[in-house]
C-alpha cells in the first residue's frame, strides 16, 4: 500500500502491485481506474489481482478478529519491560563501573527521569497501559537514592536554578544517573531534522556535573543517531532510545545488574553531522533532492571508506565476554561456536557479512547478511548456525534489470559487530552476471566508495540519464508542496503560506511541535486529493495549483466544475451501492 498520499498515480501503482492507495482517496481513484481499463493503459488482470490479494487481506483479517476487550495488563506491561531491557544498548561501561552494587548512593538528575520521552510522534504513537517515570520506579530498587532533580528544561532554555540544584545533589552522590536525550523538537514526524546534537542546555549540565562527580552515568533517550562529543563526561553509557510503556523499569534492572545487557545499535553513530554520507547533497536547496550517496548508506559507507565514527553499526557492551571459534563455511551457511567467557549469563548478538574484495561491480566491503541472539551461561559454550538465503550473495542488475550473483571468492565474515569480526573464511561462488551494470573507470568515487566527492557528471552516469533542472520556474506543480507556495505568484497563496509558517512557528515555540499543522506543512498539492476521503478530486487540485500561479478566475473555474462533477459522480456511485 501506498504512504499517506504517497501516490502520484493510482494507474501506474496497481499496475506495479500496489492493492492500496491511503489513506481515503475516495471514488475519484476509482473512477481514475476503471477509465484506465477501459481506454487500455491498465490490463484488467492487474487490477483483478490487486482486488484478490485485497479481499483475501480482509476476510482473513475478519475471521482472526476476537471479541473479547479484555487481557492481562500486567503480563503485557512486563513483556514490555523485557522488550526494553532487551533493546537497550551499553555503548561504555569505563572500569566496569557498572552495574551498580547494592545501596550506590545515586542522584537521578534530567527532566526525562520525571517526563519520559517513552515514543515517538504522529502515526508511531499507541495507548500505553501505564507510563512509568525513573522518578518513580528507582525507588523500589536497592540503591539508594539521595534526590531527584529536572536539572533543565526541555525546551531547551537555560534555567540556573535547576543547574545549581543538580549541582548540588550530584556532590552528596557516589553515582550519577544523568538522564538526557532529544526532545520533542529534536525529531518527529513531519519534519527533517536539521543537525545531530542534542540540547545545548543538557551538555552544559552535564559538563559541569562532570566536574563535581566522575561517576557519571548517562541514560540516553532518542529514536535515532546523535553526535556524543561530551561521551568523555561519563563513565557509563546506556542507550534506552524511546523505550515504551515499562522503559524506567527496564533501564533500572540493567542498572543494577538485574538484567546483562544485549542490545545492539541498528545504525551507526558518526562523530558529526558532516562525516555522513549524505551531508553535502542534503536537504536540496531548491527542488530536487539528490541521493548521490547511492548504496552507501550507514555502515556501508563508513565502514568502506574507513571513516571514523563514534560508535560502529551492530555494536553494544555486556556485563561478560564472549569469543568466537571453529567457523565452518558451506555452500548454505556458516556455523562456529560462540563461548561465554565471563563470570555471569548474558546474550551475545552474533552477525555475518559477506564481502567480494574483488568485484567487478561496486559494493561496500562488507555488507550484513545475518545475525543470531544467543544466551549463554557463565563458562557455556554453543554452536551457532546462520544460513545463507536468496538475498545472501545478490546484487540488482540495472543493465538486465534482475537481480543476479556476482562470481568470485567471497570473503564470510563473523563477529560482535561490523568493526569487530572475530572469524573469516572464504568461499567460491558461481555467477550469473554475463553484462556487467557499470564501467569502473566512469564511476572511481562509487568504486571507491569515497562517495562525499561525487560530481555531477559522475552521477549522471550512475543515473543513466542527465540530472533534471531543480531550479524554481516560478510555476508550482501538483507535485510541490503547500508550504512552496512562498514561490506562489498569487498573493491569496502567499499570505496563505504566511499564516501557516506562523502557526507552525507558534507550535514550535511551545516545545511541542503541531503534527497536524507539519503535515499540511510538507503535503504536496496532490496529497490533498488523495487524504479529504473522495471530497476533492485531482481535477480539483489541479484547479486549485492553477489559482496558486496566479490565474484565479480559470483555476476557480476549473475547481467550480470539478467540484459539480465529483459530487455528482459520488452520489451516484453512493446510490448504485445502496
Amino acid at each position: 500500500m501506498t504512504d499517506w498520499g504517497g501516490s502520484n498515480s493510482h494507474t501506474a501503482g496497481v499496475a506495479a502491485g500496489s492493492d492500496l492507495e491511503m489513506p481515503s482517496p475516495g471514488l475519484d481513484s476509482a473512477r481514475e481506474l476503471a477509465a484506465a481499463v477501459l481506454e487500455g493503459r491498465l490490463a484488467e488482470e492487474d487490477l483483478d489481482s490487486c482486488v484478490d490479494r485485497l479481499l483475501e487481506a480482509v476476510l482473513t483479517v475478519k475471521g482472526e478478529r476476537k471479541t473479547s476487550r479484555t487481557f492481562d495488563q500486567e503480563t503485557h506491561h512486563l513483556l514490555a519491560r523485557r522488550a526494553a531491557a532487551e533493546s537497550a544498548v551499553l555503548l561504555k561501561n569505563q572500569e566496569k563501573l557498572l552495574p551498580l552494587k547494592v545501596g550506590t548512593k545515586v542522584a537521578v538528575i534530567g527532566d526525562f527521569a520525571v517526563e519520559p520521552r517513552y515514543q515517538g510522534a504522529g502515526s508511531s504513537m499507541v495507548n500505553p497501559i501505564q507510563v512509568e517515570t525513573m522518578e518513580r520506579v528507582i525507588g523500589d530498587s536497592q540503591l539508594s537514592v539521595v534526590g531527584i532533580s529536572r536539572g533543565y528544561e526541555r525546551n531547551g532554555d537555560p534555567d540556573d536554578i535547576l543547574k545549581k540544584e543538580a549541582v548540588d545533589l550530584a556532590e552528596k552522590a557516589e553515582v550519577v544517573i544523568y538522564c538526557l536525550g532529544l526532545n520533542e523538537l529534536g525529531e518527529a514526524e513531519g519534519l527533517d531534522r536539521s543537525h545531530m546534537r542534542i540540547p545545548q542546555n543538557q551538555i552544559d549540565l552535564l559538563e559541569t556535573l562532570a566536574k563535581v562527580n566522575e561517576n557519571i552515568v548517562g541514560i540516553i533517550s532518542a529514536g535515532a543517531s546523535i553526535e556524543m562529543p561530551w561521551e568523555r563526561n561519563c563513565r557509563a553509557i546506556l542507550h534506552g532510545y524511546l523505550s515504551g510503556q515499562a522503559g524506567a523499569s527496564a533501564m533500572v534492572d540493567i542498572l543494577t545488574g538485574d538484567v546483562n545487557p544485549s542490545g545492539r545499535l541498528s545504525e551507526t553513530y558518526p562523530i558529526k553531522y558532516e562525516d555522513t554520507p549524505s551531508f553535502r547533497n542534503f536537504p536540496s536547496t531548491e527542488r530536487n533532492a539528490e541521493y548521490r550517496e547511492g548504496i552507501y548508506v550507514g555502515y556501508r559507507y563508513y565502514d568502506t571508506s574507513m571513516v571514523r565514527v563514534q560508535y560502529p553499526f551492530g555494536f553494544g557492551l555486556s556485563y561478560t565476554e564472549f569469543s568466537y571459534s571453529d567457523l565452518q563455511v558451506d555452500e548454505d551457511g556458516v556455523t562456529f561456536t560462540v563461548s561465554n567467557d565471563g563470570d555471569c549469563g548474558g546474550a551475545e548478538v552474533t552477525q555475518l557479512y559477506i564481502g567480494l574484495p574483488e568485484s567487478a561491480i561496486f559494493r561496500p566491503y562488507k555488507e550484513l547478511k545475518g545475525f543470531k541472539k544467543v544466551f549463554l551461561k557463565a563458562g557455556e559454550r554453543k554452536k551457532v548456525r546462520i544460513p545463507f538465503d536468496d538475498k545472501t550473495f545478490r546484487y540488482w542488475n540495472c543493465r538486465t534489470n534482475k537481480w543476479e550473483t556476482e562470481g568470485g571468492n567471497y570473503l564470510v565474515m563473523v563477529g560482535a559487530c561490523v568493526a569487530d569480526i572475530r572469524l573469516s573464511g572464504r568461499l567460491e561462488r558461481k555467477g550469473t552476471t554475463g553484462e556487467l551494470p557499470y564501467d569502473r573507470e566512469q564511476l572511481p568515487s562509487y568504486y571507491s566508495g569515497l562517495i562525499q566527492q561525487v560530481g555531477e557528471r559522475e552521477f549522471e552516469t550512475l543515473l543513466g540519464h542527465p540530472v533534471p533542472d531543480g531550479k524554481w520556474s516560478g510555476e508550482l506543480g501538483i507535485n510541490d508542496a503547500i508550504c512552496q507556495m512562498y514561490y506562489a505568484k498569487s498573493r491569496l497563496a502567499r499570505l496563505a503560506y504566511r499564516c501557516l509558517t506562523k502557526r507552525k512557528k507558534k507550535s514550535e515555540d511551545k516545545g511541542k511541535p503541531d503534527l497536524n499543522i507539519l503535515f499540511i506543512y510538507n503535503m504536496p498539492f496532490r496529497g490533498i486529493a488523495k487524504m479529504t476521503g473522495g471530497m476533492v478530486s485531482m481535477e480539483m487540485v489541479n484547479g486549485i495549483v492553477e489559482m496558486v500561479n496566479g490565474h484565479f478566475f480559470s483555476g476557480l473555474k476549473v475547481v467550480i466544475a470539478g467540484y459539480i462533477r465529483n459530487s455528482t459522480a459520488n452520489k451516484r456511485e453512493e446510490a448504485r451501492l445502496r
